[in-house]
């Protein structure tokens, strides 16, 4: 298999719940067939004794079969067998929520309302965070650094803005100059968006901020992956107008 089509494979592994190792294990065995440990510690790189625990975990979860021959134990991985373990998660996953949330309403005490301020944390937590930009009632204003936003993954940023252009919610974007933005200014129409770029000689984002409706959602994956999301109208409206403040001034713009 070609690096990006590697690399597409194990970033779907990781959203089916697979660590990097197990996803990386997953597709050298997949690529070279039925081996024993030794030889899968040479392909990954990764010691014996972890290929053994990695495996342990996969042949539980009924995601890779093993065999003995001898005193050597030899892994397989065979596709349908993940899609069947997936399967059988899901339905337990189905049945178990089913009973916990009424259970759970009933325990929550109905007084009491949602945080103003939630944070997240992590690559996921932060892809939690962006997703509520879709429920917005409003025009979407972001301050936008999108080498960084790619980080939460190709596939769930490319679904993120078909969704965003299919509810045909408008999202207008202040950006720094560079290859990534000017990219995404081809498809503005398409994606239902308006980019505003300044030269890189003014400054650089490296952290996205969205406004809309009541919220502005701080995004940041520079480094540390976390996001903020406060809801609260005036603090949403202060961000709004500084936005079109910055967007109405050529002079700060290319």
């Amino acid at each position: 298999m070609s690096t990006i089509t590697d690399d597409l494979m194990e970033e779907y592994l990781l959203e089916l719940g697979f660590t990097e190792k197990e996803a990386k294990l997953y597709l050298v065995l997949l690529e070279i067939g039925m081996q024993p440990a030794s030889v899968l510690a040479k392909k990954t790189g990764f010691p014996k004794a972890t290929i053994h625990f990695l495996c342990d975990n996969l042949v539980k979860k009924g995601y890779l079969r093993r065999s003995q021959k001898g005193r050597t134990q030899y892994f397989y991985a065979e596709p349908g067998d993940l899609e069947q373990a997936k399967e059988k998660e899901l339905k337990s996953g189905q049945e178990a929520l089913e009973k916990i949330i009424p259970l759970l309403k009933e325990c929550k005490n109905p007084y009491t309302s949602p945080p103003k301020v939630t944070f997240f944390e992590g690559v996921d937590g932060c892809k939690k965070a962006y997703l509520t930009v879709l429920d917005s009632k409003t025009d979407v204003l972001e301050f936008a650094a999108h080498d960084d936003l790619t980080k939460m993954g190709e596939k769930f940023m490319n679904d993120f803005i078909d969704e965003r252009s299919k509810r045909k919610l408008h999202l207008d974007a202040i950006c720094p100059e560079n290859e990534t933005h000017k990219k995404y200014k081809k498809k503005n129409k398409k994606h239902c968006r308006r980019t505003c770029m300044f030269p890189k000689k003014k400054g650089e984002f490296f952290s996205s901020i969205d406004v809309f409706d009541d919220k502005v959602l701080l995004l940041n994956l520079y480094q540390d992956a976390f996001a903020i999301l406060i809801q609260n109208k005036e603090f949403a409206d202060t961000m709004k107008t500084i936005y079109r403040l910055a967007w109405e001034n050529p002079d700060n713009m290319k």
